[in-house]
């Protein structure tokens, strides 16, 4: 007689790896689908907020951006700008309430109290191990601004992820507990934000000594940065571009924009102009060449914001599937406007940076190249706020004689906005990577893709 084989029904430790794997990836999936909630805030707000930039640099150029004119432009640009310059409170939110099954308000108010512990936290530790960073010119210094009534440090989109994760797990084993009766009124979903607020106040201690050491360190390689000759584009594009999510850009960014740490000038009433940004506006305004030695941080914005994410954006937009477009992709258009007109970069950027991470990765690379191409190639640009095209036409195209090959924005930009589509594509492609459109949802508070298109 044949011995019948019996199959074993022992679990392997491939097999248990495999099941580990296949759960991360999920949570994963779902993780990006609940903190593209929302980021789909800020595309359209992002392009009204880019008519309040053009308002702006058309009246600096005509000498009239003040009174009236400045109070409408700056309103406009401001209420534009809400998403992005709140992103934080808005993932912290957003995240904890999307991540959540059931009581979901409860999750978002665990996700906003977190994200406030953080902050007095961090107070906490700047008074206590670096009280200087509080004073003069200290909070500029260090990236520090005012967050739930204390200064702190802009966490950005980071933070905000952090407060919504802690938010999440902390609701998540909490708002189904019960107290005894005389303090009844306090279970359940109520103690949610409470018990967050103290995990985030717990981890935003070690979070904010980290922190103070991080920006000081950035503060040293921001004076430091500007003496390394060609490398220091590369680094500056990539360092910016690695830190933005974090908020820790406008530590470097700060030093080289407005101080002589960036560069100092005599203009011809005697008076010293202090940092690359002030110095550029000042010597147009008298009529004086710019070359892209002097232009060295900005060279490489207009390409980035108006061609490369330009590119980016189109390969998002063509690996959706073309059922999908109408609805998945209209949010990747708006995205897509806003940097390439207003240069307001952080509604694409953050598209992917949260679905696929490597591509955030390969997009920091690539913002470095920008830069350097600009400054080897004598491409010089010039910008105020908000680097893309209406900023670049009423700047550069008005002032292209005393700007130094101020044209060679529409070489090295289409090149590397075909570079960056190629990438793009070819990766989401081939490691089938779930962007925005490509796993049959969309984050529309709570609706898929064929939902949408049914209500249509």
């Amino acid at each position: 007689m044949k011995k019948e084989k019996i199959k074993s029904t022992q679990i392997t430790p491939w097999t248990r790896f495999k099941g580990w794997l296949s759960k991360a990836r999920g949570s994963m999936e779902s993780f990006g689908r609940a903190i593209l909630v929302p980021v789909t805030v800020i595309p359209l707000l992002a392009l009204i907020g880019s008519v309040g930039y053009a308002m702006q640099a058309i009246a600096v150029e005509a000498g009239t951006y003040e009174g009236t004119v400045k109070i409408i432009a700056d309103a406009i640009k401001n209420i534009g700008m809400i998403a992005i310059t709140n992103i934080d409170f808005l993932v912290a939110v957003g995240l904890a309430a999307g991540l959540a099954k059931q009581e979901k308000i409860a999750a978002a108010l665990s996700g906003l109290m977190a994200y406030a512990a953080l902050h007095f936290a961090a107070n906490l530790m700047i008074q206590s191990i670096h009280p200087d960073m509080l004073s003069g010119t200290g909070p500029k210094e260090n990236g520090l601004a005012i967050r739930f009534g204390v200064m702190s440090f802009q966490y950005n989109a980071f933070g905000g992820m952090i407060a919504g994760l802690i938010g999440y797990i902390v609701h998540k084993y909490t708002y189904r507990l019960k107290f005894p009766k005389y303090l009844a009124f306090f279970g359940g979903p109520r103690f949610s934000p409470v018990a967050s607020t103290l995990i985030a106040w717990l981890v935003g201690m070690p979070l904010g000594i980290s922190w103070i050491y991080i920006s000081r360190g950035l503060v040293a390689f921001g004076k430091g940065i500007g003496s390394l000759g060609p490398a220091s584009p590369f680094l500056y594009g990539v360092t910016n571009r690695a830190l933005i999510p974090f908020g820790l850009h406008q530590v470097t960014n700060y030093f080289l924009y407005y101080t002589s740490v960036g560069t100092t000038w005599v203009d011809s009433t005697g008076r010293t102009i202090e940092g690359i940004y002030s110095v550029a506006i000042a010597k147009l305004g008298e009529g004086v060449f710019l070359t892209a030695k002097d232009t060295w941080i900005i060279n490489g914005t207009f390409p980035t914001n108006m061609f490369s994410l330009l590119g980016a954006a189109l390969a998002l937009y063509f690996v959706i599937p073309k059922e999908n477009r109408k609805v998945a992709g209209s949010a990747i258009i708006s995205a897509m406007m806003a940097s390439f007109l207003a240069g307001t970069t952080e509604p694409i950027e953050f598209t992917f940076l949260f679905t696929a991470p490597w591509l955030y990765g390969i997009h920091v690379l690539f913002t470095g190249i920008t830069y350097l191409l600009m400054y080897v190639c004598n491409f010089a640009q010039v910008s105020t706020r908000g680097s893309g095209l209406i900023t670049w036409i009423a700047v550069n195209a008005v002032n292209f004689r005393n700007i130094q090959n101020v044209w060679g924005l529409f070489i090295i930009g289409p090149i590397m906005g075909s570079i960056y589509f190629v990438t793009f594509y070819f990766l989401i492609k081939y490691f089938n990577w779930n962007t925005p459109g490509r796993d049959g949802q969309i984050a529309v508070i709570g609706k898929d893709l064929k939902d949408k298109q049914a209500d249509e």
